[in-house]
């Protein structure tokens, strides 16, 4: 990571908007930020710092610590870091903006989280946005370091840097694993551990399984099961034999049991089939009688067939008076209706007629109204002519304005005016009255016309109506005497009515009498030959039912120890016979069943017990091996180094390989650090634990003796090693900078010197270092300088000095 830009507000001792271009150091810069004690040199790192990960370095404020206490409410405190790595550009944005909540009565905070890429177009496209910790977290996976880390190796504080040289191997290794990728290592080491405890689970199944097979067969070993198993198959043979009699005897009890049920049900179906047949031919005797009896009262029922048809034809006779009777009354219930209508039809027409008279007269009354008003307004409009000429001036001087030429003499002033008639504004008003009398006239006359028209109209709709009623009532009157004189002399409407409907009562009745005859005829005839085939039928059955009674009463005397003499076999002592030797059997048959699924089970047993107790020596041997491999990789030795913490020794080897070029410098020769041999104590982890070796007693010693300068050269050191260490391996983070907080005000000018040095070639093999201290001597060595100072209101502000 190489910082470019940096931008804060109110943030700090920043009030005022504070923008810092690194750019402008050059490519790989060694600059050095300098000013008075608690100017705010450090809170450029933590500005750094708060852009990715929302926290000062060390993890030590959040917002309410660095927002600055100078800010007024509406002002907002951000910080805005742009940085490169691996060949992009990156910007991380954060904002605080307080406000007064009206709704209650408090105040509120709203924040702001971005982070965005350059693309190659050079615009800014969001990565993220949103809360505090996605923005962090997309920082942590970028840079591979947590914010912790970060302030360990990147961003050293004043006096945290030290903590790098000082932790515990448990530390160092989560720094180290982050720095160099090395979690294969950590899950080759939980694999083998799973692997070792997968065995341990398989190895307690398989134990518990040879455990089962033996409670299960009641036996404590694997002898003892396969002597069980021989007694077992010793024991099925026997009940096998047994059975295989058994048997013989059930299947001879079965035919002779079924031979006595099918003789017997022989017997019993040829006693129902003679029953049948004496039945069969008492009902042909009834039926034949029945059907004699039947086609006897066949004459009476043509008897009936004749009756009926004589009555129809009265019937009908009396229909056709009937109809004219009906049509006769309907036509006078029609002459009566039409005479009435056409009293009231004649009676409208003369209302009619007088209406239209009466509007008649008055259309003719408003029409000389009318002409005689017309002639009044003519005159009218030539008197108004004749006075309009004889006041002429008056029309003039009614047109004319003050100010305005007369059209006659030119004047603008008119002096005095003629006044118009008195006569013709009289004529005027009666002309005006006239007219209005004239539009009422016409709008009444028109009135007058479409009532005339109207009852004109009426009387005709009546005069066609009448003419219409005339016509039909005089061609009902003649069909009337017609029919009249058709019916001359006969009965009344409802006497015929009644006639004809017991004449066709009386002849539906012989028509019934006579289908109920024939039909009984019909049916006695079907049911004689019914009976008849029935009879047939069963003197059929009661042969067939006797041969088979014979065949099969031979079928069960060829059975052995049975009877010979009975006519219908006992199947009862069949039954008896055939249960016994059926429950025999079946006792011997669940008993050998019994055996054999024993016999199975154990051999079944047998083999698993052998299966799981190859398995087991097998299990056992994996065990070992893997238990031995996992407490190796675990680190549960008498060194107590797991396999991370070696491989990360190999590499904390390189480091401090790389370091010690520094350390050796920085300490004239004296000191180098090297890993310490020492195992840890209690159940610590060890292997990453750094020693001192001291040069002018040739022994190692504890880091924490070392005084406090010696202390910041060895951390230095290191430092610089985990830089050159971490750019050398292709791993998954890249350390293109190093911020150093104060530490050199504990230097002598000699060691300050060689530490300047040490910087510098550090400088050239591509790093950008920056350092804060007030120390003077650095001030003179380090032309780059970031310059903090205090404004008059108490704020901080920075100078860039390049030369």
């Amino acid at each position: 990571m190489k910082p470019l830009r940096l931008r804060m507000k109110a943030f700090g001792s920043y009030l005022h908007e504070t923008k810092i271009d690194f750019t402008q150091f050059g490519e790989h810069p060694l600059f050095l930020i300098t000013g008075a004690t608690g100017g705010g040199k450090t809170t450029i790192l933590d500005a750094m710092c708060f852009a990715l990960y929302c926290s000062s370095t060390g993890e030590l404020r959040k917002w309410k610590e660095m927002r600055s206490l100078s800010a007024k409410l509406e002002d907002e405190t951000l910080v805005e870091f742009e940085f490169a790595y691996c060949g992009a550009e990156y910007k991380w944005f954060r904002s605080l903006q307080e406000y007064y909540s009206k709704r209650t009565d408090a105040v509120r905070e709203r924040e702001t989280h971005e982070c965005y890429r350059k693309n190659p177009q050079g615009e800014w496209e969001l990565l993220c946005s949103g809360s505090a910790q996605p923005v962090t977290r997309q920082a942590e996976q970028l840079l591979g370091l947590t914010c912790k880390q970060f302030s360990q190796v990147v961003v050293l504080p004043q006096g945290d840097f030290l903590k790098l040289l000082l932790a515990t191997s448990t530390e160092k290794a989560a720094l180290l694993q982050t720095l160099f990728a090395t979690e294969r290592w950590e899950r080759l080491m939980k694999r083998v551990r799973s692997y070792a405890s997968d065995l341990t689970e398989k190895t307690g199944q398989n134990d518990a399984e040879r455990n089962s097979v033996l409670a299960r067969e009641a036996v404590r070993d694997l002898p003892e099961l396969e002597q069980k198993c021989t007694h077992l198959t010793e024991e099925a043979a026997a009940l096998k034999t047994s059975l295989t009699a058994a048997q013989a005897t059930l299947s001879r009890c079965n035919g002779i049991y079924d031979s006595a049920v099918r003789a017997a049900d022989a017997f019993d179906r040829m006693q129902q089939a003679k029953k049948a047949l004496m039945a069969a031919v008492e009902r042909a005797k009834a039926t034949s009688a029945e059907s004699a009896k039947a086609q006897a009262e066949l004459p009476h029922a043509e008897e009936c067939r004749a009756r009926a048809k004589e009555l129809g034809e009265q019937a009908a006779t009396r229909q056709s008076a009937l109809n004219a009777a009906r049509e006769l009354d309907a036509l006078h219930r029609q002459i009566v209706s039409d005479k009435k209508a056409l009293q009231q039809s004649q009676t409208q027409l003369q209302q009619a007629q007088q209406t239209q008279q009466a509007a008649q007269e008055h259309w003719q009354t408003g029409t000389k109204c009318l002409q005689a008003l017309n002639q009044d307004i003519t005159a009218l409009n030539d008197e108004i002519i004749q006075e309009a000429k004889s006041h002429a001036a008056a029309l003039v001087a009614a047109e004319l304005t003050d100010g305005c030429p007369c059209p006659v003499c030119g004047s603008v002033q008119h002096p005095h005016p003629a006044q118009p008639s008195v006569r013709g504004q009289q004529l005027q008003a009666k002309l005006d009255e006239d007219s209005r009398k004239l539009k009422r006239y016409n709008s009444r006359l028109k009135e007058l016309e479409d009532g005339r028209k109207k009852a004109e109209q009426e009387a005709e709709t009546c005069r066609n109506r009448i003419t219409e009623l005339t016509s039909r009532l005089s061609a009902n009157l003649a069909k009337e005497q017609t029919i009249s004189v058709q019916m001359q002399g006969s009965v009344t409407l409802a006497e015929l009515e009644q006639t004809v409907r017991q004449l066709r009562q009386e002849a539906a009745q012989q028509t019934k009498q006579e289908t109920a005859l024939r039909s009984a005829a019909e049916n006695a005839h079907s049911r004689e030959a019914a009976a008849t085939e029935a009879h047939s039928k069963a003197e059929e059955d009661c042969n067939k039912a006797e041969a088979a009674y014979h065949l099969t009463l031979t079928e069960y005397r060829a059975q052995p120890n049975v009877p010979q003499d009975t006519e219908r076999p006992d199947e009862k002592v069949a039954r008896r016979q055939r249960d016994t030797a059926q429950q025999k059997a079946g006792v011997l048959a669940e008993q050998a069943g019994h055996a054999r699924a024993s016999l199975q089970n154990a051999q079944k047993s047998l083999t698993q017990l052998r299966d799981a107790e190859q398995a087991g020596a097998v299990l056992h041997t994996q065990y070992e091996e893997a238990r031995r491999l996992s407490d190796l990789l675990s680190g549960k030795t008498q060194q107590k180094v797991p396999i991370q913490q070696f491989v990360l020794g190999v590499m904390l080897d390189d480091i401090l390989a790389r370091g010690n070029v520094f350390f050796s410098e920085l300490s004239g020769g004296r000191y180098r650090l090297l890993r310490s041999k020492t195992p840890a104590g209690g159940n610590a982890l060890g292997g990453l634990d750094l020693a001192v070796l001291d040069a002018a007693s040739g022994k190692e010693r504890n880091v924490d003796t070392l005084s406090g300068g010696e202390l910041f050269l060895a951390s230095l050191s290191l430092a610089f090693g985990l830089s050159d260490t971490v750019q050398s391996y292709s791993g998954a983070v890249r350390l293109d900078a190093l911020f150093i907080d104060e530490g050199f005000g504990s230097l002598d000018q000699e060691t300050l010197d060689t530490a300047m040095s040490a910087l510098l070639r550090l400088q050239k093999s591509g790093r950008t270092v920056g350092i804060i201290s007030h120390v003077t001597e650095l001030q003179s060595v380090i032309q780059q300088q970031l310059v903090v100072s205090r404004l008059p209101d108490g704020t901080s502000n920075v100078k860039l000095v390049t030369s």
